[in-house]
């Protein structure tokens, strides 16, 4: 698929200071769907006390009791190790190459993550774990 441009090349890596991370296999261009944040989706009221560090807020209610999140423990992606930006550093940001978007596919939320610029090969994909809401705190991340 990806000799075919179908999909882009990537690998998890092991880093001693930022753990499991993601790298391009190659080079990817500008706006290429990366993968799609896979899980299970259930209400946040549900997992407040859940351990797992990978959970991504899919819809945000005006009632919390509606609002849903994909936790990948049981069931993910390479999407659960592609890393968080520090998103209060400037440097940070400009590390920064993917965005997620969510959109309706097939009448079910979906969590995408989007390539925002052109990403080398090599490179480490990063993208900002808080998006609209600022809730997950960044400020420790390298």
């Amino acid at each position: 698929m990806f000799k075919r441009g179908e999909c882009p090349s990537l690998h998890v890596v092991f880093d001693s200071c930022e753990g499991f991370t993601v790298e391009a296999n190659g080079p990817i261009k500008d706006m290429t769907l990366i993968t799609d944040y896979s899980g299970d989706v259930d209400y946040i009221t549900n997992r407040e006390h859940d351990d797992c560090d990978s959970m991504m807020t899919l819809l945000l209610a005006k009632d919390p009791s509606n609002s849903l999140l994909i936790c990948p423990d049981k069931r993910g992606n390479i999407a659960r190790f592609i890393n968080g930006i520090n998103n209060h550093t400037p440097e940070s940001r400009k590390e920064q190459n993917l965005k997620c978007v969510r959109y309706s596919v097939n009448g079910e939320c979906q969590g995408l993550l989007v390539a925002t610029r052109d990403i080398a090969k090599e490179e480490r994909l990063y993208y900002d774990y808080n998006g609209y809401e600022h809730e997950y705190p960044t400020h420790h991340f390298v």
